[in-house]
């Protein structure tokens, strides 16, 4: 093993109940670096927490999400002029858990990356979605304490949906060079909600200048914003016109185009045919609108 302590279940979590979660503000929590024989993800909520990592130090800003395994060494330390700001969450659960997880999501998480790489996978969420993580691992605080079947089945249900959005892409996490907002940015955008309110919702969620998150989407997808965001409301289009029987009309509507002659455009330009063409050879029985 090594020369540092290894937190035990048994002693960290409450009696019967295989996972654990934990909100601290300031620095009146200082870890010291040690192992854990558990799993763990870490939300950095504001400031910056100084994380002492594997033999390394990485300041992990605001919207920082992090995946420690039981055999990573780590700890937080804190500088006089930032702990005070400094809030964070994590959330440890047992290996029984993390079995369960890596076996209900086995074809959909690069296991072998998450598992093996020298450090720990680490991702950075936008505010909006950094916001929406920390309200769903509040929910834990809403839980009868001796429920203790609730409190792992909202953490599992938790856990799969954390992994299978934010940790899914298959990537060599001892890597740091790539811009991880942009990389969440983008599963965002795959959201109904956001890629029919189009561009404005984009450069919302980014953070950044117009000018600032075109450049990265030239540099890193190849696309302008607006092929980006017409490419995911024409994907959504297709589908609705193949599985459902919705008017052309309102799945214009629906998938975020005002405007119907434009939407005639953008969708033969990318699929060679008209919307109603497309229906009609990708449906078993063709609909006229």
């Amino acid at each position: 093993m090594n020369k540092y302590n290894t937190l035990t279940a048994e002693n960290e979590f409450n009696e019967g109940v295989r996972c654990h979660f934990r909100h601290i503000s300031g620095d009146i929590d200082i870890f010291y670096p040690h192992a854990h024989e558990y799993y763990e993800i870490f939300l950095t909520v504001s400031g910056v927490v100084n994380h002492w990592i594997n033999g390394e130090r990485h300041k992990l800003p605001e919207g920082s999400l992090v995946f420690i395994r039981p055999n990573d060494t780590h700890g937080y330390l804190y500088e006089t002029d930032e702990s005070n700001n400094t809030e964070y969450v994590n959330l440890s659960f047992s290996k029984e858990i993390a079995r369960a997880l890596f076996n209900y999501l086995s074809d959909g998480i690069a296991w072998d990356l998450l598992l093996k790489s020298k450090m720990p996978a680490t991702v950075l969420l936008t505010n909006d979605a950094k916001n929406r993580l920390l309200t769903r691992l509040d929910t834990l605080n809403t839980i009868n304490y001796k429920d203790k079947k609730a409190i792992e089945m909202r953490t599992k249900t938790i856990l799969a949906d954390v992994f299978s959005t934010y940790f899914s892409q298959r990537k060599d996490y001892t890597k740091t060079d790539n811009p991880e907002w942009l990389s969440q940015l983008l599963k965002e955008m795959q959201e109904i909600e956001n890629f029919t309110l189009g561009i404005n919702r984009m450069i919302q969620l980014s953070g950044k200048s117009r000018e600032h998150l075109s450049r990265y989407m030239k540099k890193y997808v190849g696309k302008s914003i607006t092929e980006y965001v017409n490419g995911l409301r024409i994907n959504y289009a297709a589908n609705l016109l193949i599985n459902t029987n919705i008017e052309i009309i309102d799945i214009c509507l629906m998938s975020g185009f005002q405007n119907l002659s434009y939407f005639y455009k953008i969708f033969k330009n990318t699929y060679s045919l008209s919307p109603l063409q497309f229906k009609n050879k990708y449906t078993t029985k063709g609909v006229t609108s």
